[in-house]
């Protein structure tokens, strides 16, 4: 989906334009954007291995145990060594705070025992599969789910897709506006993917131009496989492009 966001044929003082890097010479100010949606094909898990006891070396083996089951879980399911992450390990004491919570540190309320945990992040590539996945992961004792969320594998070549489709776009909104008013374009002054206002002159791309969106958090219910719909991922990019304008002969 493309749309026409917005436009300002300016007309003043060309001294005031000229200070602030801008045109010094008639000009349209637009911004072109393109979206597109298309549905998940990656998959990451993200969930931690957490273990509790009354000393911290059961703790330990408890927390061995555990991730040593996630590891065979994941080798079962085809999950390759490139796509897990589990590179981090906590332990430690836990204190009893007020309303029955715990904490990590501060050691100012009553010692209630020892923790261990580590982190996991997967990378799902076959989509169907992996509520079954979730399943197994889910079945083994500490595990805590934090999140689930889709992407796509071929990002960067939509980016640059949007990019161009946002620029085109920028070019059909100027040319319908300047045409019921016998103007047209003569060239391109300055191209940004952030409003020119924003930045001053500052004609550089950002890396962060894409908005990506697609999460959701599992949660078993009574009877079968836990019900997963990831939500579609949704790319957007926009344009701000400055066009130098003529008058039709």
């Amino acid at each position: 989906m493309m749309r026409f966001v917005f436009f300002s044929l300016l007309i003043l003082p060309i001294s005031v334009f000229a200070e602030g890097g801008l045109p010094d010479k008639p000009y349209i100010y637009i911004e072109g954007t393109a979206e597109i949606q298309k549905p998940a094909d990656i998959v990451t898990l993200r969930f931690e291995v957490v273990c509790r006891a009354a000393n911290q070396p059961k703790a330990n083996d408890q927390l061995q145990a555990g991730a040593t089951k996630v590891f065979g879980v994941l080798s079962e399911s085809k999950i390759t060594e490139p796509d897990v992450i589990a590179e981090t390990i906590r332990t430690g004491p836990e204190f009893e705070q007020s309303g029955a919570s715990y904490t990590y540190s501060g050691g100012r309320g009553k010692l209630a025992g020892y923790f261990a945990s580590r982190p996991f992040e997967v990378t799902v590539h076959d989509v169907p599969a992996f509520p079954k996945l979730v399943e197994k992961l889910l079945a083994i004792d500490g595990v805590e789910f934090s999140a689930i969320q889709g992407s796509l594998s071929k990002e960067k070549e939509l980016q640059h897709q949007l990019w161009d489709k946002a620029l085109a776009d920028a070019r059909q909104r100027a040319d319908i506006t300047l045409k019921p008013i016998d103007m047209k374009i003569d060239s391109v002054f300055a191209v940004s993917p952030v409003s020119f206002p924003e930045i001053q002159g500052r004609f550089f791309r950002s890396p962060e131009r894409v908005i990506v969106t697609g999460s959701n958090v599992p949660t078993l219910e009574e009877s079968g496989l836990p019900k997963f719909r990831l939500a579609p991922i949704t790319m957007s990019e926009s344009v701000h492009v400055i066009y130098l304008i003529l008058p039709v002969k």
